[in-house]
C-alpha cells in the first residue's frame, strides 16, 4: 500500500491532464490510505473549482458524496487524528524544518506525511512539488 495525499486523490476524482498515471497507481495500491484531513481538503477543492466555474453547479456536493462513499466502503482508508499522529506530526516538523537547510513543509502536508509514517507506508503519492521534496527527505519512495 501507499499513502495518498489529497493532491493525488483529486486526480482520481476529477479528470485532469495527468489523471491517467494516478489511476494506474490506484489500481495497484488499493485500498488507498490517506490522512483524516483529506476529506476536508478535497471538499474545499471541489467547492473552489465549482466557484471558479470549472465544475457545474452542484457537482462539488456530488464529488464529496462519492468520496465519502469510497471511505465508507473501505476503498479509501483514513488515518485518524490520535495522540500518536500528533507526536509523529511533531517529529516530521522537526526533521524537516530544523534540518540545515530547512525542508519547508506546510501544516497539512506534515499531517499527511506523519499519517504515512504512522501507517508504516513506504510509498508516498503526491502531485505537490513541495510535499514530494519533504517526503523524499523523510525517506519515502515518491510516486509517480
Amino acid at each position: 500500500m501507499a499513502h495518498w495525499d489529497t493532491s493525488a486523490l483529486l486526480k482520481l476524482l476529477l479528470a485532469e491532464a495527468d489523471s491517467t498515471s494516478f489511476v494506474a497507481l490506484a489500481a495497484r495500491s488499493a485500498p488507498l490510505v490517506t490522512a483524516f484531513i483529506a476529506r476536508h481538503e478535497a471538499q474545499a477543492a471541489f467547492f473552489r473549482r465549482e466557484s471558479e466555474n470549472a465544475l457545474p453547479v452542484g457537482e462539488a456536493d456530488l464529488l464529496y458524496q462519492d468520496m465519502l462513499a469510497d471511505i465508507a466502503n473501505g476503498d479509501i482508508v483514513e488515518i485518524p487524528l490520535t495522540s500518536a499522529l500528533e507526536a509523529e506530526y511533531g517529529a516530521v516538523l522537526r526533521r524537516c524544518l530544523l534540518h540545515s537547510p530547512p525542508v519547508f513543509v506546510r501544516t497539512n502536508d506534515a499531517l499527511h506525511l506523519a499519517s504515512a509514517k504512522l501507517a508504516g507506508e513506504q510509498e508516498f503519492i503526491s502531485a505537490d512539488i513541495r510535499q514530494r521534496a519533504a517526503a523524499l527527505h523523510l525517506g519515502f519512495t515518491v510516486l509517480p
